[in-house]
């Protein structure tokens, strides 16, 4: 089998890296890979381990569109559609592939094309809200199987009434986590008193992941914990809200900045505890990475959260409940909440690629 994978940035995404971890781990297999980059991000354009890799290198702006629209109107097809026939006729894949809801155009193509496509989504109704309800449905409805990323995807899509719905969780490659960093000498290095208990959120500073939340957050926490940011700078003015009420207020929070590479992970374990501040979030990687590195697990109930958490790993709260999430934390921190560190690793262990790549092969057998 050939497949031709869409995917829009190639970064460092949630849903990019679980399709990056899927076709290294089909290197050399039966299926044969293609990745179609919209964007020259790093895992594709420097990394790829597809058979073949193709990025476009699209411009925008109005001298762009006005080019497209003529385009258009001559040959029926966009350049950039256009590009993706000639992958298509060049590679001769048996099934198109998109990774996320957000590229609809394309499944619109693959029909004028007549050729089947799978759908899998990592997305929750936010995103729903940045598409047009004409191409999203249409997208969902004449693909050959629909693929939701955690049971709450999953559920989502059916209430739609999207075909041949499939459950395949999120998952990460535990055998990229190799810790080289003393985590103490870490946090002397950030500023982070040696007492401190750290907890650590991950992600893009957004309103979907909820960093406007941690100045109260921490106001209800004891002075010694602190809350640790891992992630790209939000350049909208929350994050002046945000920074003027730790300055004004003394809060505990540190913005780490986005870390790439092995620096990565050590960097998320010099955290005591993990945090997910998302209002949004169908299920994050971060999560299973932490729970590999035996870190506990708290957060508001606001996607994947719940079905992956067991008694054990940590608890969550009622979304957007501060003064709950604050207690939870404070009860994992006395010790109130018991946490098994065996529970984490082996729940982590169970979405590691090595257990999901049969998951995800089993779901296209009869393509």
């Amino acid at each position: 089998m050939k497949i031709l994978f869409f995917t829009p940035t190639g970064a460092r995404t949630g849903s990019e890296m679980v399709l990056w971890y899927l076709i290294k781990h089909l290197a050399g297999s039966e299926i044969k890979t293609a990745v179609y980059s919209r964007q020259a991000g790093e895992l594709f354009a420097k990394n790829s381990p597809a058979d073949a890799t193709y990025i476009h290198k699209f411009h925008r702006g109005l001298p762009y569109y006005a080019v497209e629209a003529v385009y258009h109107r001559s040959f029926g097809l966009t350049p950039e559609e256009s590009y993706i026939k000639k992958i298509h006729q060049e590679f001769k894949p048996d099934l198109w592939y998109f990774n996320t809801i957000t590229m609809p155009q394309f499944a619109r193509l693959a029909r004028k094309l007549n050729i089947p496509y799978v759908v899998h989504v990592h997305e929750l109704l936010e995103t729903f809200e940045t598409l047009r309800a004409d191409s999203f449905a249409e997208m969902l409805t004449h693909a050959q199987t629909t693929i939701g990323c955690s049971q709450i995807v999953v559920q989502q899509l059916q209430r739609m009434g999207a075909p041949n719905v499939k459950l395949l969780h999120s998952f990460i490659d535990t055998g990229k986590i190799s810790l080289q960093q003393n985590p103490a000498a870490l946090k002397e290095q950030i500023g982070i008193p040696k007492d401190a208990f750290v907890w650590l959120m991950s992600g893009t500073m957004g309103m979907r992941k909820g960093y406007d939340m941690i100045p109260d957050l921490l106001s209800h926490l004891p002075k010694n914990a602190y809350i640790v940011w891992l992630g790209s700078y939000s350049e909208y003015g929350v994050s002046y809200y945000l920074q003027e009420r730790v300055k004004r207020e003394n809060l505990n929070f540190i913005a780490l900045g986005p870390k790439g590479g092995q620096d990565y992970y050590d960097y998320l374990n010099i955290c005591d505890g993990f945090v997910l501040t998302s209002r949004e979030d169908p299920f994050p990687l971060v999560m299973i990475e932490s729970a590999y590195l035996q870190k506990p697990i708290v957060g508001f109930n606001s996607g994947g959260i719940s079905e992956f958490v067991l008694p054990g790993m940590g608890a969550v709260a009622p979304a957007f409940d501060i003064p709950k999430l604050a207690q939870i934390m404070q009860d994992v921190m006395n010790g109130t909440i018991k946490i098994d560190k065996n529970t984490l690793k082996n729940r982590g262990l169970e979405f590691d690629i090595h257990q999901q790549l049969g998951n995800w092969q089993n779901l296209l057998a009869n393509f």
